[in-house]
């Protein structure tokens, strides 16, 4: 499946261009592949905090972290690999 990234911004300490901004679960991919483990530091350490923040307060609901910096000048293609629904 294709998806176009518009719009760029940030994930914790990682630069992303991000798809589909106003669906549901917006795609988030990393600038350039140097980035991926930033993208991979980013997202561990907001789930340890989300996990504690749900153990200090179970009833508060939060949401990932994205900073939207602008628009794409040039919208970015991205290939991705459906998989199945169980």
């Amino acid at each position: 499946m294709k998806m176009t990234c518009t719009h760029k911004g940030w994930f914790g300490i990682c630069p992303v261009h991000i798809g589909d901004l106003y669906g549901q679960a917006p795609l988030v991919v990393e600038r350039h592949w140097v980035f991926v483990p930033l993208l991979v530091l980013s997202e561990a350490l907001f789930e340890v905090m989300l996990q504690l923040t749900a153990l200090a307060n179970p009833e508060l609901e939060l949401e990932w972290p994205l900073m939207i910096t602008g628009e794409l000048a040039v919208p970015r293609a991205i290939e991705i690999d459906e998989q199945p629904t169980e």
